[in-house]
């Protein structure tokens, strides 16, 4: 321990040292506060959300984590989660939102560009944002909607949530959910890359209630809708919803789309659907007998004799052992015959025969007929199925055509020509890049055709052959195509037919030089042999090429042919009904087919 003289005397730098450390403080907390009093109103997030990106809210309002993001960052991002949640709010209409509770609808990014909601967003390093981790999802729950827009950029992703209902205030039918305590509520959303927690501020903006609208050389209007304002009962001048709760009085109605509760607030449609369905009311008996009771047209339990009166009007009738007068009052039954003289009746009978048809022809014969023609068939019970038809398709041969068989083979063909000093004792010729010498001519096989059929220069013809395979040109061997060999086809061909050549070789050699001024090596020595004299030669150019061999032959087309067979039958005799007027239950007649109309007539 050391007293303050001590300090003064013994250590002078301690006091210089404490006076720069008051002042180093002092600096620090300026720096640290002056820009908050002078600069924008900027809310730092905490060191728990230092790792969270900057992100900006459909309001506006900016959070800025320590890494330091500048505000335009934030506000790209936050401009389009706000534009995809203005989309998502104009979409989701009455008919689009999820009607049961817990039930939610999304759409990606991409469905949203798709729908021509939005176009494709990009962020602030001009890149597109992700279409399909990109997002929104409206959930319904009791008395609302929550509505989650997720939105992944290039270097982060976060989501916010906005409460949807159908509130008085709402122009439209389903607005965002304005706070009742306070102004701004801080949502809590998941963080990008760290999943950390990042709060982002959500600003509800007050919806003023419209003032009256005075004009002092107009009459005050009351529910009324002028000029497209809409007046409430006090003249002012309000939202369509609010005239209508201030002059319909709309408990349980459903108004120009709008759903009121049983209170007469604009609510949800499963809200309305909820509070005004009628409850069912129990079940009223009338004119019945139901769990031993009687019941009269008025729903009241009665005896027996009381329910037949009040549901049957028994005037002069006997029934279940009582006797009613002709005033329908229950009597004795002497009372009941004085009353009530039973008139006799005849009752109507009627018999009736049925129409009788021939039997069936036989079919006919098949007769060409269109394809386009359609069966005719119906039940044999049915007196009005008088005739029948019936079709036969078949494959024929309906004519000829001329077919086409193709093969592909490698020839050897001179493609071009040059001029070249050369040794005078040998012809050249170039053949796929390589140059050969020969004390032959080459070219002569270029007038070959399939009618020489003999040796044409120094080319010696070998004689023709079928080949299944089609033969390739060699440098000294020629195939000239002759035709195709139908032997073993029938009719038409399954695969290809054989093809036949004239094949030539050449009668000399040909030997690989360097270039048109050497000649070959002596096969005997390692010298070349001599050159002679030099002149100027066409070299003639000649390529290994892909040519394709054609042979037609006439074969039969085959088709589909319809034919039709018919056959019918006629009405013989015409059914009647005949009608008869007798006593009740007259066997003599019911016992030949005869039965009652229910007609009667007194005798």
């Amino acid at each position: 321990m050391y007293n303050e003289d001590y300090e003064q005397k013994g250590f002078p730098i301690l006091n210089l040292i404490f006076k720069i450390l008051i002042i180093f403080i002092i600096v620090l907390l300026l720096v640290l506060f002056l820009p908050k009093l002078l600069g924008p109103n900027i809310k730092h997030s905490n060191n728990k959300e230092s790792n969270s990106s900057n992100t900006k809210n459909v309001s506006g309002a900016v959070s800025c984590n320590v890494k330091g993001l500048d505000a335009l960052t934030s506000q790209i991002y936050a401009d389009n989660i706000k534009r995809m949640k203005d989309a998502a709010i104009s979409y989701y209409t009455d008919e689009r939102l999820p009607q049961e509770v817990d039930s939610s609808d999304t759409m990606t990014l991409s469905d949203m560009i798709g729908k021509k909601l939005l176009v494709p967003l990009v962020d602030k390093n001009n890149k597109a944002c992700d279409v399909e981790k990109s997002y929104v999802k409206i959930t319904k729950l009791n008395d609302e909607y929550l509505l989650k827009i997720n939105l992944k950029d290039s270097e982060k992703e976060d989501y916010i949530l906005v409460h949807l209902g159908c509130y008085s205030y709402c122009k439209n039918n389903l607005c965002e959910k304005k706070s009742t305590t306070n102004k701004n509520e801080n949502i809590p959303v998941k963080g990008s890359k760290d999943n950390s927690v990042v709060v982002i501020k959500k600003e509800y903006i007050e919806i003023p209630t419209p003032t009256p609208s005075y004009n002092p050389e107009t009459t005050n209007y009351t529910c009324q809708n002028v000029d497209g304002k809409f007046y409430d009962k006090n003249g002012n001048v309000v939202s369509e919803s609010k005239y209508i709760i201030s002059c319909q009085e709309p408990k349980c109605k459903n108004v120009n789309g709008y759903y009121f509760g049983s209170s007469g607030k604009v609510v949800t449609k499963y809200t309305y659907e909820k509070q005004c369905n009628s409850k069912p009311q129990p079940t009223k008996y009338t004119c019945t007998y139901h769990n031993g009771h009687y019941y009269d047209k008025n729903g009241n339990v009665v005896s027996e004799v009381n329910y037949i009166i009040s549901c049957q009007a028994p005037k002069c009738k006997k029934v279940n052992g009582y006797y009613f007068g002709k005033n329908g009052d229950n009597v004795t039954k002497s009372e009941y015959e004085k009353q009530c003289k039973i008139p006799e009746y005849l009752y109507e009978y009627t018999k009736t025969t049925s129409t009788t048809l021939s039997d069936w022809t036989s079919w006919s014969a098949w007769q060409k007929a269109s394809c386009d023609t359609k069966e005719v068939n119906c039940n044999d019970n049915d007196i009005s199925c008088l005739y029948k038809l019936q079709m036969l398709k078949r494959k024929e041969k309906i004519g000829t055509y001329q077919k086409s068989y193709a093969r592909t083979r490698q020839v050897v063909k001179q493609t071009g020509s040059y001029q070249q000093k050369s040794c005078s004792k040998y012809n050249y010729v170039e053949i796929n890049k390589t140059i050969y010498a020969t004390t032959t001519t080459y070219t002569t096989i270029n007038t070959v055709t399939s009618s020489t059929r003999s040796n044409t220069g120094n080319w010696k013809y070998n004689g023709r052959s079928s080949y299944s395979n089609p033969p390739k040109d060699t440098n000294n061997k020629h195939y000239i195509f002759v035709g195709a060999d139908y032997s073993y086809c029938g009719d038409t061909c399954t695969t290809l037919p054989n093809y036949y050549y004239d094949s030539y070789t050449l009668s000399g050699s040909l030997s690989t030089v360097k270039s048109t001024t050497t000649t070959p090596v002596s096969q005997s020595t390692s010298y070349e042999a001599s050159c002679g004299s030099y002149v100027t030669k066409t070299i003639p150019i000649y390529s290994t090429i892909t040519v394709t061999d054609k042979d037609y032959r006439t074969e039969p087309l085959y088709g589909d042919v319809c034919y039709k067979s018919t056959k019918s039958r006629s009405v013989t005799s015409s059914g009647s009904t005949s009608k008869k007027w007798s006593t009740y239950n007259d066997r003599t007649l019911l016992d030949n087919g005869w039965i009652y109309t229910g007609n009667k007539k007194v005798k």
